[in-house]
């Protein structure tokens, strides 16, 4: 088996795959500030999701092929510390933002934002703003979730399958049992839909796309294929990227809802698969680009950001409101962009940073460098 190049041969640090952690965040940022008509947000959920897969699996992974044991304890501290503290504050300050403002949230919408049950919460029971013009500020955790489930299982999924050599074969299953069970839900959730599977029916007829797009059990693939590379190893060869980025382009000019909303994570993992390691190795433009200083350090505010934008575009969208402007419009940008930016260097500096240190003590190569420092570890 192929060593796993996630972070170097023996752990280094590579600082394009920050880069594409800051195209994947830039992305997502720029499609909730009204440019989703132009820009694939939903891809660079994506491409996190392939990123987390790739770079955990493969520290999972060095353990186990230098004989050492997985330390399960170990990484669920180091996954809460990871996540937690941020996504803690995030929701009950801008949980409590939004009460104060005159906002409702159940007893039910604090414990499943709280208990990464947000994904399944949003398509059962729905986070809906009860302020005029606003946006709910837990709709963002959807996310978090996926993820938070997958790692529950998956290190000891991995322990298990390695010892009997049956990793990427299971991983593959998993690959094509998800694009079949979306494929299947796809024909299921149509109008009217089937609400104790597919969610609580909507006028709009989109609750066939929100099971697909919010839900555990339809996105894991979108991480798998993540932890597929880092099993099979990263293969630099001109051809793979060549067609992974024809195919990767291709994905974002599927015809019709089948496509689009079934075939398209797949066929994007599959391109990930082939263009990633070519444009984690730093070369050429595209590869200084990535590791420039600027995107690395974009990439590592990538986490608070996800989160406060969406607090501080809740925030503009209020002031938008109150003064009759345009949402998305100049005074909605001028309230909306610096604010998401400061909170997320605040919650990086005060939230974040102080418990890298604490990581650290369970494990983890996290750099402790400021952000305009290149960090010289595995992050």
């Amino acid at each position: 088996m192929a060593q796993p190049g996630v972070s170097g041969k023996h752990g280094d640090y590579i600082p394009a795959i920050d880069g594409l952690r800051a195209i994947s965040i830039l992305l997502v940022v720029a499609s909730h500030a009204g440019l989703d008509h132009v820009l694939p947000g939903a891809f660079g959920v994506t491409l996190f999701f392939f990123i987390s897969g790739y770079l955990i699996t493969g520290q999972l992974l060095r353990t186990l092929q230098a004989g050492g044991r997985l330390s399960f304890a170990a990484f669920y501290a180091r996954r809460l510390l990871r996540l937690t503290p941020a996504s803690l504050a995030y929701t009950i300050l801008a949980g409590a933002g939004f009460c104060l403002a005159g906002g409702r949230i159940t007893a039910g919408g604090w414990a499943a934002a709280l208990g990464y049950g947000s994904n399944y919460y949003t398509l059962w029971t729905g986070y809906h703003s009860t302020l005029p013009g606003g946006r709910h500020p837990f709709n963002i955790l959807w996310s978090l979730a996926i993820e938070e489930h997958f790692y529950v299982i998956w290190p000891a999924a991995l322990a298990l399958l390695w010892r009997r050599r049956a990793v990427v074969p299971a991983l593959t299953a998993l690959c094509l049992a998800e694009l079949c069970w979306r494929a299947w839900l796809y024909n299921v959730c149509g109008d009217p839909g089937a609400p104790g599977i597919c969610g609580l029916p909507r006028a709009d007829g989109m609750e066939r796309f929100n099971r697909l797009y919010f839900a555990t059990d339809t996105r894991l693939d979108s991480i798998a294929y993540g932890a597929l590379l880092a099993l099979i190893g990263a293969r630099r060869r001109g051809p793979d990227a060549v067609g992974g980025a024809c195919l990767l382009l291709f994905t974002f000019l599927l015809p019709g809802d089948f496509a689009r909303q079934v075939l398209r994570t797949s066929l994007q993992g599959i391109a990930l698969l082939g263009l990633f390691p070519a444009l984690i190795a730093g070369r050429g433009a595209i590869g200084r680009a990535l590791s420039a200083t600027p995107a690395v350090a974009v990439g590592r505010l990538s986490y608070s950001l996800y989160l406060w934008h969406w607090g501080a575009f809740g925030v503009a969208d209020g002031l938008a409101t109150c003064a009759g402007a345009a949402h998305y419009g100049l005074l909605w940008q001028a309230v909306a962009l610096p604010l998401a930016a400061g909170l997320a260097l605040l919650s990086y500096q005060y939230i974040e940073r102080p418990m890298l240190a604490l990581r650290r003590r369970a494990g983890s190569h996290a750099s402790l460098a400021p952000l305009t420092e290149t960090p010289h570890a595995a992050a």
